[in-house]
Parts: C-alpha cells; structure tokens; sequence
C-alpha cells in the first residue's frame, strides 16, 4: 500500500488467493487480489496479483520472467515471504526437540529464509538489466526480519531463520558492490497484521506472551520505512545492515497511520512497560517520564529480560 501511494506498480505475491488458500487461520484476510486491488482504487500506483508459492523454483522464475515480459524493470524486491507451521501460531511457541519442531524449521526456513535467496537471485539480473528509473532512485531489496535474528523470539526455528535473513542481506550486499543495489533487512517491531489481531483476540498472545501491545505498530510504518529508503538517494551507505523501523520513523520524520511514532523495540520506552512494570503500575507510570534511551545491540543479544524484574 504504501509503495503504491508512491506511485510504483506492484506485484503482490503469495499463495493465499480468491482459488485457495495457504493459511492455518481463514480468518486472516489479505489474499493478493485483495492486496492488489487496494492498492489500484486507493492508491496512485497500480497492483498486479500474482500467484505464486515461494517454496517453488519454477513459480518463482516464472514470476519474474512474467515482471520482466511485462514491465521489463525492476527496481525494487522485498523479501516478505513466511510460512506459519502446519500446527497454526501455537507451533511458534513450542521447544525445539516437542512434536512439531523439525516441520517448523522446515516451513520457516524453506519460505522465510529460502525463498528470499531465490527471489534476489532471480531479481539482481532483471535490475541490472533495468534502464535507469526516472526519479534517479537506485534499485533495492529488503528482508523483512526482525529483533528475533538477534534475541530470543518464539522459538529456535524463528531465530535462526531470522539470523540467517540478516546475514544473507549482508553478504549480498558484499557481492552486490560496485553495482549500485542496495540490500538491507528492516526489523518492525510488534506489528497488528490481520493474523496478530486474531492471535490476540484468541488470547493467544496473552498466554505465549503477555507483553503489553500499546506500542504496537500497523504493517504500514514498515511500508513507510521501506519507501524512505527506497527513496534516499545516499541509501548505498545503508547496504548490508539491518535497521529498525521505528528508528528509521524518527531518522526520516514519518508516523504511524494513528500518527505517533512507536519506539523501538530497544528503547526504554517499549522495554519499560513491556518487561519491568506490571500492568497495575503500567497504568499509573506516564510515558512521557520513560526516556527514549536505547540499549546497544549486544546487550539486546541477551534475551528476554528476566520475568522476575516486574515492580
């Protein structure tokens, strides 16, 4: 959405479709005509839904040999591709070695970490090959990863996926030098898609998770980042790193659809209530004495913080 309300042509792929859905949760919504056709009556761009199960090689090149037939361009690429295990959400809280671990490495890793190295080896020649874009913006790809490539999330399959996103993106970037592509993961913080929405209204999240979600974040402060990037003439300085959304928010000077700027997840100000306060001090704590100081990376690295530190 928010690349079409920049004016680019989208192909919206996926495998969830008006024909069949691949989802553990019917009531998620978002298939890709759906997707696409919001973006071609609400935005200034154009959406193009385009079938495509990202496990599969052949769809996937017939996927761009289909973007280069028919726009014979590509600028941008991101890597967005997830795959929840068979069990449903419930499978993203279960231990390693409990029924269901190895069938979660498989759908996490096969689409989630996988399919984005098949999606940039397909999309690099077709940007190479591109003509120069008229608004002088060099071509990009991004990950969409998250805080869990680098701290404990969920589970071990997740983390590992995600750890292995950021290091794909930065030694792509590596070989990617001297060609004017930039790639970069971005890191959202908690971010109420259709399917978080239906975990938290199931109370799912309240038993796996419990952390407050008032500074949660809609998927279009990502698309915000995204389209900042894209659009930052020095974003070659940004290649082969990862970077928040919420700290590109305060970078770039973008919002969130209701307007505010959530913290990032590695702020005092989401860490705070989210792991030290318990609700009924939460609620007498005002945000405006939390300090927006954020941890470094390495001490993130550690993990969650202990449940025993709540006051």
């Amino acid at each position: 959405m928010e690349l079409g309300k920049a004016g680019a042509t989208v192909y919206v792929t996926g495998t969830s479709s008006s024909a069949q859905k691949y989802t553990t949760d019917e009531k998620a919504g978002g298939t890709v005509e759906e997707t696409a056709d919001l973006i071609s009556t609400t935005t200034s761009g154009k959406g193009i839904a385009y079938v495509c199960d990202h496990s599969d090689d052949a769809q996937v090149k017939d996927l761009f040999d289909t973007v280069r037939s028919q726009s014979g361009r590509l600028d941008i690429l991101i890597n967005n591709a997830f795959r929840i295990p068979k069990s449903g959400p419930d499978g993203l809280f279960k231990n390693f070695w409990e029924e269901g671990g190895i069938e979660a490495w498989d759908a996490m890793h096969s689409v989630g970490l996988r399919s984005h190295y098949v999606a940039s080896s397909h999309a690099v020649p077709l940007m190479r090959d591109s003509p120069p874009s008229p608004s002088g913006n060099t071509p990009m790809i991004g990950m969409i990863s998250s805080f869990g490539g680098l701290t404990y999330t969920f589970n071990v399959a997740y983390g590992v996926g995600k750890a292995g996103v950021d290091r794909m993106a930065k030694d792509m970037a590596q070989e990617l030098r001297g060609e004017g592509i930039t790639v970069c993961s971005f890191w959202p913080g908690i971010v109420m898609t259709e399917r978080m929405k239906n975990v938290v209204d199931s109370g799912d999240w309240d038993k796996n998770v419990g952390i407050p979600l008032d500074n949660a974040e809609s998927p279009a402060y990502t698309g915000r980042a995204i389209v900042n990037v894209a659009c930052d003439d020095n974003k070659l300085t940004k290649s082969g790193n990862y970077h928040v959304v919420a700290e590109l928010a305060r970078e770039y000077g973008f919002f969130d659809e209701n307007g505010t700027q959530p913290p990032s997840i590695r702020s005092l100000k989401f860490l705070v209530p989210a792991y030290m306060l318990d609700e009924k001090t939460r609620n007498l704590v005002p945000d405006s004495i939390i300090p927006d100081l954020k941890l470094p990376f390495w001490l993130m690295a550690g993990g969650r913080p202990d449940e025993d530190a709540k006051i």
